[in-house]
This record gives structure tokens, C-alpha cells and sequence, in this order.
């Protein structure tokens, strides 16, 4: 067959960053920055994870027509990617979601709905996300910030007991403050970009219309 590695890479940066090197096979990284490309972690916490920063030949000069978000984007040369990841005790680069998306709690708790989500991978519905929910109603007070678990269920799919178990069982596994409080069941096709991911802020508009009372289901 034909090996696959993961990569991670985008377009400011000339495509491929990084490159899993297969010594061996790890499906929980992104691999080893390639040559000539320069990768650091800006302002890590304290478990390591920061923004990832690119430099190299390869960065692209700038946005067109757009010298604000060029001035955003590069500082000192270095590209701030948006992405938040971590590099491990091998070197190799560990991403744990976007920068943008990050949720800090009322006890200064970091927390990346998409690290949370891998927890609920391969859960038996058509898609789901991890939001907190004083983003999609907002508050005035971080206190009682609860993180949910938005689902899309498959056609004719009930949400009943087995589901729930599956849930819950999930749930218990991660650290208390980044459990999920409830369960919003949205009957519409999550809003995604070309290259299938989630729009969040769109699916939060959407989910914001309806009454947070009674759209959290508790577990």
C-alpha cells in the first residue's frame, strides 16, 4: 500500500510545515518540521501549549491590499499561525485547536473545545461540537461558565438511553473542568468551509436563536 503521514501546513506559509516521519506511525501528532522551516511555540501555559509561529523562505510576504492583518499576522518575522499546539518530548508538534476558539474558565483553566471533542470521537450521531455556553448566550459574569456537547443526530435517530450511557461514560473520563454540563440537539446540518470544518461562529448564531433553558438538556 501506500503509506499516509500526517501533516499540517497552510497557505501563509507555503503549504507543508510539518511531516509525521513514520518512525514510528503517530496519529496523535503532526510530525517534525521539515527543513528550513523554523517552528516555535509563542507564550506557552504551563502544559506547553501556545500559538504556533512559523518562519521561513517560504512565508508569504503579506495580504494583499491588507497592512493590518499583515502587521497581525507577521511580527518580527515570524507568522502566527492562530493554531495552538505544543511540541512533545520527541520534537514532534501536537495541535490542539485554534486559538480563537479558546474557552478560559471562571478559575483561569485554559480549555480547547477541540481537544475536549476527541473524547467524543466516533460517538454513534451525524456530527457534534463542543461549545461553551456563555458564547452562544452571552452573559455578563464568567461564573457558571458550562461547557455543552451540540448534537446533530442521524435521520430517524432518537436521543435515548444508550446514547446518553455513551455520553456519560465519555464525559467521566476527562478532567471535572473540562466536562460537559449538557446536551443541545440541533435538527439542521452543521454550516462548514470548503475544506469541512465546522464554522463555529456561524452553528453559534444559529444555536443562539433558540431558548438556552430549554435547548440544554442536562446529563
Amino acid at each position: 500500500g501506500i503509506p499516509v503521514a500526517n501533516g499540517y501546513g497552510l497557505t501563509e506559509a507555503g503549504t507543508a510545515i510539518t511531516v509525521n516521519d513514520m518512525k514510528p506511525f503517530r496519529a496523535d501528532t503532526v510530525g517534525k518540521p521539515l527543513p528550513g522551516m523554523e517552528v516555535r511555540i509563542v507564550d506557552p501555559s504551563a502544559d506547553g501549549v501556545g500559538e504556533v509561529s512559523v518562519r521561513s523562505k517560504t512565508v508569504m510576504a503579506g495580504y494583499l491590499n491588507d497592512p493590518e492583518l499583515t502587521a497581525e499576522t507577521i511580527v518580527d518575522g515570524w507568522l502566527l499561525t492562530g493554531d495552538l499546539g505544543r511540541f512533545d518530548e520527541t520534537g514532534h508538534l501536537q495541535l490542539t485547536g485554534r486559538k480563537k476558539n479558546m474557552i478560559v474558565t471562571e478559575e483561569g483553566k485554559n480549555i480547547y473545545p477541540e481537544d475536549i471533542e476527541t473524547a467524543f470521537e466516533s460517538l454513534s450521531v451525524k456530527e457534534f461540537c463542543v461549545f461553551a455556553a456563555n458564547y452562544i448566550w452571552p452573559k455578563r459574569s464568567m461564573v457558571g461558565e458550562k461547557l455543552v456537547l451540540v448534537l446533530h443526530l442521524e435521520p430517524g435517530q432518537q436521543y435515548g438511553d444508550k446514547l446518553l450511557r455513551d455520553i456519560n461514560a465519555r464525559n467521566n473520563r476527562l478532567l471535572n473542568y473540562k466536562r460537559i454540563h449538557g446536551v443541545v440537539l440541533l435538527d439542521e446540518d452543521f454550516p462548514r468551509t470548503a475544506s469541512i470544518k465546522i464554522k463555529r461562529n456561524v452553528l453559534a448564531e444559529r444555536l443562539a436563536k433558540l431558548d438556552s433553558a430549554a435547548a440544554i438538556l442536562p446529563l
